[in-house]
């Protein structure tokens, strides 16, 4: 009834076929049908589906459904009525996606009413083809099973019959093979529509792929996001090149940039923290949601069920990063901190030049099925054998816990020691080590602090409760069991290395895409229209003369692939290596590269032997980032949003984060040129169907006045703005103020100000950032307790221009212990104060005091061989377990000339209960302020009494006091537990930070801050310390003084209400 022939021509479709459904363009998929997308020539059909958006909602079953696609359906004039005795064949060659996400269809369906149904091919993003029949809602038949070679043409047949003038019977054959046979109940004498459609989304899972290619700007040089990143999307992967600096995750977060598929990373600059700092969180990040992702992928196997998004071929198998020489060094570093199972992650590191001595090697470097990439590696003019540092690890060598530390194993074979490198990378992300299997050692020799265990006289294991070493009492030689260290944190010393100068660049390239085929050309030498496909595939057919037909006889030239260059230029010292790669004149290289991507060093962009490079590549479109070109604008506009809102209620505690959409970070202005682009976050290039600049996805720069006004309703806000004047009136009151005086004239440095740059947990959110508080000290120093990944964007938003005079003060760091989120932005702050103090003559001799437990000394050390950061002018502060039963370690008291150098008179330390190592301390100045942190941990007795007569508690509080069994069980502590530490050290001040990244914006307050400086003496009778006791909540970018904790206290009403209307997620 309906000849092969409808295909060949607009005539031929017309006279068998309509456009779209036939009751409209929508139905149960989030695809609108526009004829723009069905083609068909020489008897062939092609439906397409192109990605958009700004579409009218379609309607489905009384739902709304969001249109992101337009897509193509065509269905039969005719209408197929089974008759008594009758039937009807559905057969033809079918080539389909099996993409997730896409949902291409040959079925029929009742034409009065719905069902019957029945789907001759159905394909829904799993790898497999449905045959089903549908005679109610629930009353179905259907047949799953494997679709092979989705590549390939397939016959399809569908025979319907008449079985008994009421029912029909359903076979369904493809490639000629019965699949199924089915009974269509009631279906005789219904007449019914025969549809071809692709559909998108829906049942076959969202989202849908994109018909595009693409690369975007994910982030350019500002304040907290210092790199340059380029995502590359394609629908089965994404991949990344450029700058993992510190602050990239969070701003993928905001911009909602997703890693699950990116199974390659190419970093691309020398291998240091400025260009690769926020490698580490960004790795631990993609392990967590790949774990989340098999587990549930398991759990959908054992219920049979293969729920949408989480299809196998959507985990990762393994995660390649790519990069310069020292990469798998910069990784193995951090062996002791960062563990993770499950994850193979293999270091990619290019340590030889690929084309070095081999000029016509124009093979790509890496290559899989949707991009080649070429490395090019540059070096500095002034390159040259690096000097030793002025101070050898070895002169830092000092006593380990339970033992000497080794020195460091001297380098003799490079490819060895290379291997070794690898290993421990290796074992850091993909070993089979287990928490739970325990080794046989002797109580001597057990290395502590560590939970050890014994076997009673029935062999069972039980906690070992005797005497321990370094006690006074007498210690059994018995055997004892204890957890094996995970192997990478075995490796007590890797490999000696040095700094690189080498710079990594980038060539990358989409595959070409085959030529059209032409049938005309296959018509002439007589190729028979079956054997079309096998051309196609690149299978060479006999035509009806016995000729032998290849595919480059009847397709068209290939489409050569489009790409773009990544170039990363430190400083100007490196130009006349990039000038003379040869990659720039290999035609086979650069052909189809549109767009290179400068990443430069402050100064390069206007060098004239650059310029003229630029120049003489005019056929390119050059986009420039760096740190004195791209202007510093908001990148995180939750965060600055949120930062906004805080201000408009407390001006003086709540500071704007510092921004200039006209300047750039080096505060000098944003240029305007026609030799380049300056580039811009979100700036987006198509590449594939065709090339394409898409501008309109650039990010404007944000209004936060005006995102934090549309984010409150009109009611709250004046709701917000009448408590926010009385607690105005309040602190403006003079009898308030002249008590508080009064209160308070005992409090030591009253202008000490707590400067909260990260106040959230775990990893950054878009609201907080990791933990890190400046104490500022009149007088004294600047001191940083724990330095979460990009607390040095956090110093730069808070202090703008000022902020090398506060490096310059800044003499100390305390790290509480190694999780990534505590100490990951040290080296960018260390770095920083080494080049602030090395700028100025008064500072250029100063030392910089770092306090930790010796694992983290140990990876400052180790790190210095991958980086000149600054080491050599460290003073590093150990804190080893002395006391066994209250785990408090001896103090570290400063001599006269130490607190002239460093402010700081004394630090106390305890190990605390969450992790091994973590530190508990306490801060005491000559003046007698005495600042206590917890870091992460549960309420600790010793922390409490050690801590006692504290100016100032700063305490973790990371979960709200209904959830106390999870804090128990993560070994954290609760609100209420944070407080009744600070009321059992009599402390003065009490602010609670580190925040779970559940409290979206603000954790629940309730009744822990109740305003009580105007309740006075007769509303309380407790001891002085007592009664003056103040307590904040603390938010990111956050300014307050000692002296003025009962001010910020009085805006608490009117915060609380500005986010009460905020879910915790």
């Amino acid at each position: 009834m309906i000849p092969p022939s409808s295909f060949n021509s607009q005539s031929d479709f017309d006279a068998d076929w309509a456009y779209n459904y036939p009751w409209g363009t929508d139905h149960n998929g989030g695809a609108r049908m526009d004829r723009g997308q069905v083609r068909f020539s020489n008897g062939m059909l092609t439906l397409t589906a192109r990605k958009v958006s700004g579409q009218p909602d379609a309607v489905h079953g009384g739902k709304n459904i969001k249109i992101n696609y337009l897509s193509g359906a065509i269905h039969a004039r005719e209408h197929f009525n089974v008759s008594r005795g009758g039937g009807y064949d559905f057969a033809g060659e079918f080539k389909a996606t099996t993409t997730r996400g896409t949902w291409p269809a040959f079925w029929l369906t009742a034409v009065d009413s719905w069902p019957p149904e029945i789907d001759m091919a159905e394909w829904k993003g799993s790898g497999k083809i449905s045959f089903n029949t549908f005679n109610t809602s629930s009353e179905l038949s259907w047949k799953d099973v494997d679709y092979p070679s989705p590549d390939q043409f397939h016959s399809i047949k569908c025979e319907v019959r008449d079985i008994n003038q009421r029912d029909v019977s359903v076979k369904f054959y493809m490639d000629g093979t019965l699949i199924a046979t089915q009974v269509g109940g009631k279906f005789f004498g219904k007449p019914m529509y025969l549809i071809i459609n692709l559909q998108m989304e829906g049942s076959s899972g969202a989202p849908g792929p994109s018909s595009d290619t693409v690369y975007q700007l994910v982030t350019t040089p500002t304040a907290d996001t210092p790199g340059t990143c380029i995502l590359l999307h394609f629908d089965n992967q994404r991949y990344v090149f450029g700058n993992i600096a510190e602050g990239t995750q969070r701003a993928m977060v905001q911009r909602k940039v997703a890693l699950n598929k990116a199974e390659n990373l190419f970093l691309s600059g020398v291998i240091n923290w400025q260009n690769a700092g926020g490698l580490m969180g960004t790795i631990l990040t993609i392990a967590d949601v790949l774990a989340s992702a098999k587990e549930q992928q398991d759990e959908n196997a054992k219920k049979k069920k293969n729920k949408a998004g989480l299809a196998a071929d959507n985990v990762m198998s393994r995660l390649n990063i790519h990069g310069g020489k020292n990469l798998a060094h910069f990784l193995a570093t951090s062996r002791r901190f960062i563990f993770r199972k499950g994850l193979p992650l293999r270091p990619q590191e290019i340590r030889h030049d690929p084309r070095l001595g081999e000029q016509q090697n124009n093979e790509p470097d890496f290559k899989d099925n949707n991009i080649n990439v070429w490395y090019m590696p540059i070096e500095s003019s002034n390159s040259m054998p690096t000097a030793s540092r002025k101070r050898s690890h070895e002169e830092f060598s000092e006593q380990d816990e339970g033992g000497s530390r080794p020195n460091q194993t001297p380098s003799s074979d490079a490819d060895e020691n290379q291997k070794l490198v690898e290993t421990v990378v290796t074992q850091m992300f993909d070993s089979d080590w287990t928490m739970d299997a325990l080794v046989e050692t002797t109580l001597h020799q057990a290395k502590l602090p560590a939970k050890l265990f014994v076997r009673d006289e029935k062999g069972h294991i039980q906690v070992y409760s005797g005497p321990m070493p370094g006690g006074n009492e007498p210690v059994p030689d018995i055997p004892v069991l204890v957890r094996q260290p995970w192997p990478g944190a075995m490796v007590q010393a890797l490999p000696r290395t040095t700094p690189s100068t080498q710079s990594m660049c980038y060539i990358v390239k989409g595959h070409d895409r085959r030529g059209r085929f032409n049938p005309k050309e296959a018509e002439k030498h007589g190729v028979a229209k079956p054997d079309y496909k096998f051309l196609t595939m690149g299978q060479n057919v006999t035509g009806k003369n016995g000729t032998v037909v290849t595919p480059q006889m009847v397709l068209e030239p290939n489409v050569p692939g489009k790409g773009f260059a990544v170039v990363d230029v430190p400083d100007t010292s490196y130009i006349e290596s990039l000038v003379k790669r040869t990659e720039w004149s290999t035609g086979e290289i650069m052909k189809g590269i549109h767009v290179i991507f400068w990443l430069l060093g402050p100064g390069v962009a206007n060098d004239p032997k650059l310029q003229e490079f630029m120049t003489k590549m005019s056929s390119m479109r050059h986009i420039v980032t760096s740190s004195d070109n791209c202007s510093n604008r908001i990148s995180l506009e939750s965060a600055a949003t949120q930062a906004y809102k805080l201000h408009c209620i407390d001006p003086e505690r709540f500071p704007l984060p510092i921004f200039d959409n006209g300047r750039s970070l080096l505060n000098t202005p944003v240029p305007s040129t026609s030799a380049y682009e300056v580039g811009q976050t979100g700036k987006t290039v198509q590449f594939a169907p065709q090339f394409l600049h898409q501008d309109d996805k650039v990010v404007p720069f944000p209004d936060i006045g005006m995102l934090a006004m549309t984010d409150i309703s009109k009611e709250l806000r004046e709701e917000v703005q009448q408590l926010t004047e009385q607690a105005r009136t309040k602190i403006s009151n003079p009898e308030l103020l002249e008590k508080i005086e009064k209160v308070e004239s005992d409090i030591p440095n009253r202008d000490a100000e707590v400067i909260t740059l990260g106040t959230g947990s775990a990893l950054p959110s878009k609201y907080r950032n990791v933990s890190a508080t400046l104490v500022r000290v009149p007088g004294y120093g600047n001191y940083l307790f724990d330095c979460g990944e990009n607390t040095l964007g956090q110093l730069r938003r808070v202090f703008g221009n000022e902020l090398p005079e506060v490096l310059r003060g800044l003499k100390a760091i305390w790290i509480s212990h190694l999780h990534a989120d505590h100490h990951l932005g040290t080296t960018g702050v260390i770095r920083a104060w080494h080049d602030a103090t090395s700028k100025s003559e008064e500072t250029t001799k100063s030392k910089l005091v770092v306090a930790s437990h010796v694992h983290m000394l140990d990876w400052l050390r180790e790190y210095a061989d991958v980086e000149d950061y600054g080491h050599e002018r460290l003073v590093p502060v150990e804190f080893k377990n002395w006391d066994s039963v209250t785990k408090a370690s001896l103090p570290r008291i400063f001599t006269a000339k130490e607190i002239e150098a460093f402010g700081v008179a004394r630090i106390d330390a305890c190990f605390v209960n969450h992790c091994h190592g973590a530190l508990a301390t306490v801060f005491t100045w000559p003046s007698g302020l005495k600042v206590a942190y917890s870091g992460d941990c549960r309420p600790s007795d010793t922390f409490a009494r050690m801590g006692r007569g504290a100016t100032l508690l700063i305490h973790e509080s990371t979960f709200d006091d209904e959830l106390r069994g999870d804090a128990v069980a993560k070994k954290h502590s609760t609100m209420s537990e944070a407080i009744d530490v600070g009321r059992r050290m009599g402390a003065r001040r009490i602010l609670l930070t580190h925040f779970s990244q559940r409290y979206q914006k603000i954790p629940i307050l309730e009744e822990h801050f109740e305003v009580r400086a105007e309740e006075g003496d007769e509303a309380r009778t407790e001891e002085k310390a007592k009664l003056d006791e103040v307590i904040l909540v603390a938010f990111d970018y956050m300014r307050v003084r000692l002296g003025d904790f009962r001010k910020a206290q009085a805006f608490l009403p009117a915060i609380q209400k500005l986010f009460e209307d905020v879910e915790t997620q």
